[in-house]
């Protein structure tokens, strides 16, 4: 009998052909909740439908087996759906087990997610703290949910926001994802690993600094090295994906992990997301010396004005050069751009394309996805102000490729033409991204 089982559910059946390209690293949340649990003395178990695609009776069969007293589901905006299904299936086998939700989604829609009779429990932001007391009190019949910061819950038919919960100071502090719950051999990057949390940065079109607080925190470079080690010595791993919003905030750091990778003394190769306005010549070089073989950089549009309008922080001429720099050093680059802005035009669209087509003379490669209205955005939360018309609230919609926003300047018909144009530039797919996982 466990105490606790973590799910992330699966994709939309409308994906259910791109799950090898959309599901290709651990759900590291998911990992670090497990191992904090487990550290503490609860019996953990993690199931992962979206890379095995389970259906909805065999995770029934994975909670009769189990038989938790506590579900924990984690929710973006394209699983959200399946989550509430998940929780459902909970409760038809089971009433007394305690559904939790939480995930970037639920954390900006809690009172909507409450809404539905199959979830218990709201987790906001961070898990691993919150759900460790969850656990504590919980599995021994503490039912005090006012004490715990953190959570939304229903009380009396209306929903409880409790203060929210401080944010993790010490990231070196917690234990590693609890990796060995996972079937690492299924996933493209089982070798992911996160050195800091949020984003310093504030853009419109994401959630990242409004979940951290507007605050951007870091683990140290060795405790990074030593999980890699870990990795490299437990699990054979010799590919890393840096999965950071923003890995190279700061240069000093960002070399101090690379020499730390060089002194493995192991080959290995690596990638990351970066800011082109953190990447100087000597800390690209560092990079690649120490086996950075990949370098994605959100690129999002070729006008200056756009940039400035979606609060980007970056230049067109620091796009060129970061570009240029990554190509020379041999580091496969790709320029991630997105589409529509609400202040986007004919005329700023075909700044874009002028900038994609210049890039790609560079030799770097090219991805193009729709600008997502997600919840806990300032492009979403001020949608009128921005002048832009939500299409859908169908969250199975919200997979980067349908357009779900109309703007003051770009009809509907428009956005489609403009965004197949622009996409006959890419030659490149989310899976060509990152090279295969070893044999």
């Amino acid at each position: 009998m466990a105490d606790v089982l973590l799910v992330q559910p699966p994709l939309p059946k409308t994906m259910a052909d791109y799950v090898e390209e959309a599901v290709f690293c651990p759900p590291l949340g998911l990992g670090y909740i497990a191992s904090n649990l487990l550290f503490h003395g609860f019996d953990t178990h993690v199931v992962d439908m979206a890379i095995v695609k389970m259906e909805e009776d065999a995770f029934k069969s994975e909670v009769s087996r189990h038989q938790p007293k506590l579900v924990g589901i984690t929710a973006n905006t394209l699983t959200y759906k399946n989550a509430l299904k998940i929780a459902k299936a909970a409760k038809e086998l089971n009433t007394e087990i305690c559904t939790i939700l939480g995930g970037p989604h639920v954390t900006f829609t809690a009172e909507e997610t409450l809404a539905n009779p199959q979830v218990d429990i709201v987790v906001r932001r961070e898990g691993e703290a919150t759900m460790l007391e969850l656990a504590s009190r919980l599995l021994k019949g503490d039912r005090r949910l006012h004490e715990v910061q953190g959570i939304s819950y229903k009380k009396d038919g209306k929903v409880v926001n409790n203060p929210d919960r401080p944010l993790i100071q010490n990231l070196d502090g917690l234990p590693y994802p609890a990796r060995h719950l996972f079937s690492m051999r299924l996933y493209k990057i089982p070798g992911t690993l996160v050195t800091s949390r949020g984003c310093p940065y504030n853009c419109i079109f994401c959630s990242a600094g409004t979940l951290s607080g507007g605050r951007y925190r870091v683990r140290s470079h060795e405790d990074v090295v030593a999980e890699m080690r870990q990795l490299i010595n437990r699990f054979g791993v010799d590919y890393f994906f840096i999965a950071d919003d923003t890995f190279t905030v700061f240069r000093d750091r960002t070399e101090k992990i690379c020499r730390g990778i060089w002194e493995l003394g192991v080959k290995v190769g690596w990638s990351c997301e970066a800011r082109v306005n953190t990447v100087s010549r000597d800390v690209v070089q560092e990079m690649a010396r120490s086996g950075c073989v990949c370098i994605q950089y959100g690129v999002e549009s070729g006008s200056q004005r756009i940039l400035n309008h979606i609060r980007k922080g970056i230049t067109v001429e620091q796009v060129k050069r970061a570009v240029r720099r990554s190509v020379e050093a041999g580091i496969s680059t790709f320029c991630n751009f997105m589409m529509p802005f609400p202040e986007d035009t004919l005329e700023t669209l075909k700044e874009t394309e002028k900038l994609m087509k210049e890039l790609k003379g560079m030799g770097a490669h090219l991805v193009l996805s729709m600008t997502t209205p997600f919840p806990g955005t300032y492009l979403r939360t001020y949608a009128n102000e921005l002048g832009i018309s939500i299409l859908s609230e169908d969250t199975d919609r919200y997979d980067f490729v349908t357009p779900l926003f109309t703007t003051r300047h770009l009809s509907i018909d428009q956005i489609e033409q403009v965004f197949n144009d622009l996409s006959s530039l890419c030659d490149q797919t989310i899976a060509d991204i990152f090279p295969a996982k070893s044999a």
